[in-house]
């Protein structure tokens, strides 16, 4: 059986990267034995990673590594596990995957996932742009998150090795979740966002746009998963006076998550791009609404197009368009049979993309690595 070196930062199912990083590795450990180098490790609480094909380790936080000294220097100190596996995969882009290309003789074949802002941040970016080109041109396979993740670092370099396999879901925990009053208990509706609360995420648009829906339906509930409010975001809630319809959750689980979703009427999250260089990489969360029965609603111009089919699964609407928004939610509102029926497409949409279906594809083009030799 082969071993995978796999370099990540997050082993936690409470952000995107761990969700992603232990999807693969659940999957991944029935046909390789793993070593996982990893900075956050986690609560652990699914269970999957504590197996006898699965061994890790903890290494130093991504902040650290952004001194490219440091990055050179740690790299040697991780020879022993570099030269002990067949492959290397480096589940995070920068600064992560710089650590295996430091040795000029390492001759092991070297995968990188690339899933948004860090995949293309460090090319605008005079201090570590050679860094991480020359990491992308020596890797065997870029995998993109999205086509739009992909164009973006085509912008910037010219290359011949990357593919995009999108982000798997596990369907079966979303949708075969029964957990107890999960029935809408406000009146007026519920609208759902997940994601930290930062710039990217576009708050600064789906809170005006709540606003607005609000006029119609002054009942509505606005609940928002991010973690502690900043200031900002308080502020903007309480100058459209809208405090007694927005609810914001800090450290929940993922049961409450769950219950949350199947709680909604709708999920909305209109990320935005941020200096050219930060954005939505894919958007799982859309993919975990759907497989919860949600229509959704995201921007154009990131990765939620490929995680939304766009008036089939959910409606896309332009960047930074407070308008848009708002005629996108009351359009689901205002018509039961289009939500439902959006939402039963992105049940099926998730289910095709299931970690089980998606992992097959990183398989082969491992595989077919070593077949040409």
């Amino acid at each position: 059986m082969k071993k995978i070196l796999i370099i990540t930062q997050s082993l936690s199912v409470d952000d995107g990267l761990g969700r992603y990083s232990m999807g693969l590795i659940k999957h991944l450990k029935k046909s390789y034995k793993l070593i996982i180098l990893t900075s956050k490790l986690g609560s652990f609480r699914e269970g999957y990673v504590e197996d006898k094909n699965i061994e890790y380790h903890k290494i130093p936080c991504m902040n650290k590594f952004f001194n490219v000294f440091y990055n050179f220097l740690y790299s040697w100190k991780l020879q022993g596990f570099f030269r002990e596996v067949d492959f290397i995969h480096s589940f995070f882009d920068f600064p992560y995957c710089l650590l295996p290309f430091w040795n000029p003789f390492l001759k092991k074949p070297v995968f990188i996932t690339a899933h948004g802002t860090y995949s293309v941040l460090p090319f605008d970016n005079l201090k570590t742009r050679f860094f991480m080109r020359r990491a992308y041109e020596k890797a065997k396979r870029i995998f993109c998150i999205s086509k739009f993740t992909e164009k973006e670092i085509l912008k910037r370099v010219s290359l011949k090795n990357t593919i995009v396999i999108n982000n798997g879901i596990e369907y079966e925990k979303f949708a075969n979740f029964r957990p107890r009053n999960t029935k809408n208990i406000s009146k007026g509706g519920i609208i759902l966002t997940v994601g930290v609360l930062k710039p990217r995420k576009g708050y600064h648009v789906s809170i005006p746009a709540i606003a607005e829906v609000i006029k119609k339906y002054p009942q509505l509930k606005y609940y928002i998963v991010g973690g502690k409010p900043p200031d900002i975001y308080l502020k903007m809630v309480k100058d459209y006076g809208i405090e007694d319809n927005v609810v914001f959750f800090e450290n929940i689980s993922d049961e409450e998550l769950i219950k949350l979703y199947y709680q909604c009427d709708l999920f909305l999250l209109t990320s935005v791009v941020i200096n050219n260089n930060e954005f939505e990489g894919f958007g799982l969360v859309y993919l975990e609404a759907g497989a919860c029965g949600k229509p959704v609603i995201g921007a154009f111009g990131s990765g939620a197009e490929d995680a939304i089919i766009n008036e089939e699964t959910g409606i896309l609407v332009p960047q930074n368009d407070i308008q848009k928004t708002a005629e996108a939610i009351l359009k689901l509102f205002d018509n039961s049979g289009l939500a439902q029926k959006m939402g039963e497409n992105g049940k099926k949409r998730a289910q095709e993309m299931d970690w089980e279906s998606q992992v097959k594809k990183y398989i082969q083009i491992y595989e077919n690595t070593f077949s040409v030799g």
